[in-house]
């Protein structure tokens, strides 16, 4: 079995740009959460010392554009969803 974690990266390129790269391995003590105090827009990741915020650029006022890109992560986390759903099935079958 193994063990979940998270962890960040930061690399500097050779032109001095830094690239950051948080990767998420959780298991159930990573925590979602999308306030709905009706204040703001935010979705919030967190899981071993790994903190991810995602949110449009004025949370309080978002734009159509806002709206177009939330709807793209929502679609795509569906997609993520389906594809761990069939690599369990997948493999759960394997292992009978």
């Amino acid at each position: 079995m193994q063990t979940s974690y998270s962890h960040t990266t930061v690399m500097v390129e050779p032109d001095g740009t830094a690239v950051v790269s948080v990767s998420l391995y959780p298991d159930g003590r990573m925590a979602m959460t999308c306030p709905t105090d009706g204040n703001r827009a935010q979705l919030w990741i967190s899981h071993a010392g790994a903190r991810v915020l995602i949110a449009p650029t004025n949370p309080e006022e978002p734009t159509a554009e806002d709206v177009v890109t939330a709807r793209k992560l929502a679609e795509v986390f569906g997609r993520y969803a389906a594809e761990v759903e069939r690599l369990h099935a997948l493999n759960g079958a394997a292992a009978a």
